[in-house]
């Protein structure tokens, strides 16, 4: 039995889980980082912290098999987690040495992350304000869950004023891409008419 619920600080144990084992282009990167806790530093846990009231999870027989998380204001919760979130995991994870940028670990590259993040481009941000993150587990895809979540998501979005809404898609990922077509976002090319080559960026009017 499937349940869809506002997600809370008890999930987030599971939500790092979650991120991680869904985090190789939908498929488990586990084995390419030694600390578990990189992905979800940065896609799952500063939103339950800091917009909790945008953040849900599909419970499938009582266990959470997934998430969906977003703001309304991008550039707005960028400069909070500047403030609030990204200090504290600095002290924790020390910069990697930019030299041997190309040797990086996983684990480095998002421990550079932490320490400069680098901001939504304006092309994408200036007309989709609005962003969402959502991962299932394997075993829960092609069941309707998906669309659930981002149909929760988006009621409760829309209840705070959301407008055009964004999303960041690894390339590779050809079944999340497919999914987010089918939720109505259209890739979003650059100013210069070209695609972004590392991230599939897409829109929802």
């Amino acid at each position: 039995m499937a349940v869809i619920r506002q997600a809370t600080k008890a999930d987030q144990d599971r939500l790092y889980q979650v991120v991680v084992e869904t985090g190789k282009a939908g498929d488990d990167a586990t084995p390419l980082y030694q600390d578990p806790k990189m992905l979800g530093h940065i896609y799952t846990a500063p939103y339950v912290v800091l917009a909790p009231e945008l953040v849900f999870v599909a419970e499938v027989n009582g266990r959470v098999a997934g998430y969906v998380c977003g703001v309304v204001d991008s550039r707005a919760f960028e400069a909070m987690l500047e403030d609030k979130w990204w200090p504290d995991l600095r002290t924790q994870y020390p910069a990697p040495d930019g030299v041997r940028r190309k040797d990086w670990s996983e684990d480095e590259r998002r421990a550079d992350w932490i320490h400069r993040p680098i901001p939504t481009p304006d092309y994408v941000v200036a007309a989709y304000p609005a962003h969402m993150h959502m991962n299932l587990m394997p075993d829960a895809r092609g069941s309707g869950l998906g669309r659930l979540l981002f149909d929760t998501w988006l009621i409760a979005a829309q209840a705070r004023g959301v407008g055009p809404v964004h999303i960041g898609a690894n390339p590779k990922n050809e079944g999340g891409i497919a999914f987010w077509r089918a939720m109505g976002f259209s890739r979003l090319p650059q100013r210069d008419g070209k695609y972004a080559q590392n991230t599939c960026w897409m829109g929802r009017a």
